[in-house]
This record gives C-alpha cells, structure tokens and sequence, in this order.
C-alpha cells in the first residue's frame, strides 16, 4: 500500500483489514512506523537491498544524458 494516499485513507485502510503486522517500503517509514506502534499494530521499516533513495541500484552507473 503506498503512503502517497491520503494518510487518513491509510492508517484506516490498515486498522480495517486487521493487519497483524506492516512493513513500510518507502516514504515516512519512522511516521507510519510509529502511527502502527501507538495503536498496538507490530511493523517494521522494509528496506530493499540494493536500491537507494533516489529509485536507482546502487552501484550501477546513470543512464548517460541524451
């Protein structure tokens, strides 16, 4: 689920499908992490290896300018 929906929409959405844990992918990982950990919900940030914050895999060269 992704936190560029309205963060009213996504903390409800979370409570109504009873997730027993939730893991932020991106965005304000700490915000929604801590949203989750006032309200009893277990979750954690996921960051994937290999890519940083700007989309692009680490240690791969950008694309040359056109």
């Amino acid at each position: 689920m992704s936190d560029h929906a309205d963060w009213d929409d996504l903390c409800a959405t979370i409570r109504e499908v009873g997730a027993p844990e939730v893991w932020v992918t991106h965005g304000q990982e700490d915000a929604l992490v801590r949203w989750c950990a006032m309200n009893g919900i277990r979750a954690r940030p996921l960051r994937l290896a290999g890519y940083g914050d700007d989309g692009e895999v680490e240690g791969e060269m950008p694309a040359a300018a056109s």
